[in-house]
């Protein structure tokens, strides 16, 4: 496991960084279309589609470095289910430790924590391998 950390360190923290900022826009674009709009589903999907667009882009060109070898939309389409099983993981983990701690906020600790390890790994491995 160290080895592998000290290894892939910078590729680590540019998936973490660019994390930060897809879910920042994420968040913003979320924000905007409740307030113009005033329907939260509506929001919520733009706001994930459009992070998850950012996201792909910074993976492709800047945390993996187009390294992929795959066709581009064959690369989105692995990223997408890839980040949809994540996203299923976390929700199982919340609720599963929610349910035995009864604490929401640690229990999406966890979850965030084991989705970006699915999202990392599956980014790396399948959809930019």
């Amino acid at each position: 496991m160290y080895k592998f950390l000290k290894t892939n360190n910078l590729q680590i923290i540019r998936f973490l960084i660019s994390g930060v900022i897809a879910s920042t826009i994420n968040y913003l674009v979320y924000l905007s279309f409740y307030s113009f709009f005033k329907n939260i589903i509506f929001a919520s999907v733009c706001g994930y589609l459009i992070g998850l667009l950012v996201s792909f882009i910074f993976a492709k060109i800047w945390v993996f470095q187009k390294k992929s070898k795959l066709p581009i939309v064959k690369s989105f389409s692995l990223f997408c289910l890839i980040y949809f099983l994540g996203g299923i993981e976390m929700t199982l983990i919340i609720i599963f430790l929610n349910n035995l701690f009864i604490n929401y906020k640690i229990a999406w600790i966890f979850g965030v924590c084991i989705a970006a390890l699915n999202n990392y790994l599956g980014s790396k491995y399948f959809s930019f391998r």
